[in-house]
Parts: C-alpha cells; sequence; structure tokens
C-alpha cells in the first residue's frame, strides 16, 4: 500500500543492476507484489472517504536519459482504481531517478564516471498522484524529447463532459530540479455524442465538430533548451472547417509554453 502521506526518501541504497534496483525502489514504495514488467495488485488510500480501495498498478514509462552529462532514468507508475465511476481519474507518479555519488567518488571519476555497485538510487524530483483521464484509468505516458537535453513525461488522457469529448495532452519536465508542467492542450475536440452522430461530423447537421490537433517537435532554435512546437489543427470547429497552424515558443519567464485560446476552442467546447 503506497500511503501518500509519507514522503519518498531521497536515497536509495541496493546494489545490482539497473532493472534490480529499479525493483527494489518499486517494492519499497508500492510493496512486495510490485514488478517491473507487468501489473499488479494493490490498495490505494483514498484520504477523502478514509478507506483502502482496490488499484491496479504498473510501469507504464521508463527511459534513461542524459542530461548535462548525467543519466537519468525517468519513471511513471500508472495506477487505474478498479472501483471508479465514469467520471473518476486515475493517478500517475513520476520520478526522475539517477545513481547519486559522494564527493570522493565524483571528483575522481568526472560527471561521466561510470556508476558503481555501491552507488545509491537518488530520486531527484517526484510528482505523486496526479489526476488523469477517467473511469479510473490515469490515461498513457510516454517520455519524449523536448530539446538537446530536455526529456519530459508526455501525458495523454481523456474526459467526457455533456456529450463532449476531449482528449488533452500534457508535458511534464524536469525544470530546475523539479517536475513541471510545460505545457497541456488538447489533442481531440468533439460534440458527436451529444448529437447521436457516429458519422462525419459534415454530414451530420449544424452544430456539430470534431477536431484534430497533431504535433511536432522542432529540432533548433531551442528556448532555455525548449525546441518550439508547431501544433495543425484539422477538422470542422464550430465555426466550419478548420485548418490552421500555432507555433508555441517556450517562455522562459513562466517556465512553460504559452497556448492561446483560439487553439483550444473553448467557444465550441462551452457549447
Amino acid at each position: 500500500m503506497l500511503r501518500t502521506t509519507v514522503p519518498v526518501e531521497d536515497m536509495i541504497y541496493v546494489q545490482g543492476d539497473a532493472n534490480q534496483r529499479l525493483l527494489a525502489f518499486l517494492r519499497k514504495h508500492y510493496g512486495d507484489a510490485a514488478l517491473l514488467g507487468a501489473p499488479w495488485k494493490g490498495d490505494w488510500e483514498d484520504t477523502e472517504v478514509e478507506a483502502l480501495r482496490p488499484v491496479t498498478r504498473s510501469v507504464c514509462a521508463r527511459d534513461t536519459v542524459t542530461s548535462e552529462g548525467h543519466e537519468q532514468t525517468l519513471l511513471a507508475v500508472c495506477q487505474t482504481l478498479d472501483d471508479a465511476a465514469t467520471v473518476e481519474p486515475g493517478r500517475v507518479d513520476l520520478y526522475v531517478l539517477r545513481l547519486g555519488k559522494d564527493d570522493d567518488e565524483a571528483s575522481h571519476g568526472g560527471a561521466l564516471a561510470q556508476p558503481l555497485a555501491n552507488d545509491p538510487l537518488e530520486v531527484i524530483a517526484q510528482r505523486l498522484q496526479r489526476q488523469y483521464g477517467r473511469h479510473g484509468a490515469p490515461g498513457t505516458v510516454q517520455i519524449v524529447q523536448l530539446g538537446p537535453q530536455r526529456h519530459a513525461f508526455h501525458i495523454t488522457h481523456e474526459e467526457h463532459r455533456r456529450g463532449h469529448r476531449r482528449i488533452w495532452r500534457s508535458y511534464v519536465a524536469l525544470h530546475n530540479d523539479r517536475l513541471r508542467d510545460v505545457a497541456q492542450y488538447r489533442d481531440h475536440l468533439d460534440n458527436l455524442a451529444q448529437h447521436g452522430c457516429d458519422g462525419n461530423p459534415a454530414d451530420c447537421g449544424e452544430g456539430v465538430f470534431a477536431v484534430d490537433f497533431s504535433t511536432a517537435v522542432g529540432d533548433s532554435n531551442a528556448v532555455d533548451g525548449y525546441w518550439p512546437l508547431t501544433v495543425r489543427a484539422s477538422g470542422r470547429d464550430c465555426n466550419g472547417p478548420a485548418t490552421e497552424y500555432y507555433h508555441l515558443i517556450f517562455d522562459p519567464r513562466q517556465r512553460a509554453y504559452p497556448v492561446p485560446d483560439d487553439l483550444q476552442r473553448d467557444g465550441c467546447a462551452d457549447r
């Protein structure tokens, strides 16, 4: 059982290869049933109702990346509530880990020194119990590159409201030693369920819309280490056929990509 009120320790001292260390990390925080390559059952402490609820957990994203000469492991644990209501979100725990070194070892080996067998696994940053998705499931998590040495958790999650379906794209990245939301905008928006329309929105009468948004990550002109994003909207929105491009540039002051209101199509979503 993961008690959300208990902080994760900064250092995990366990020997072995990368898989053995990560498995030890998971079992320390999620119990002996935790697995690296398959889902496992457990309990979740719901503090709102003061009860334990059944949950299925899994490592839903994992990658080893290099940042400023150090190897880091990005790890996501997805949690699906087995008894959730339709509107209830799932949960995601995000971690950035690395093999730590004391000052003496680091001074002999430098930033690119090979990890030693007795190096502790260090938790650089974490975000626990963040809510995404619906029906108890948090959606999907991938690890993507947003800059020369900027990597992010890309979380895709869905919500339904009053006949509207919205699919969100969220980027969470390590920035100044903290995991931050650096962008969030829509991947898809429609109101087909509201009209009982399963076909082409253009053939289903007035007021029906369906818009897809695709994202391309640039590979040059980085700002504060983040490449620009190009988002293409296509389909039919509440004003008619729509094909538009949006260029998102990272703003160091906001520590995020500003997203224009017209990309989100809030006017359509509120109808």
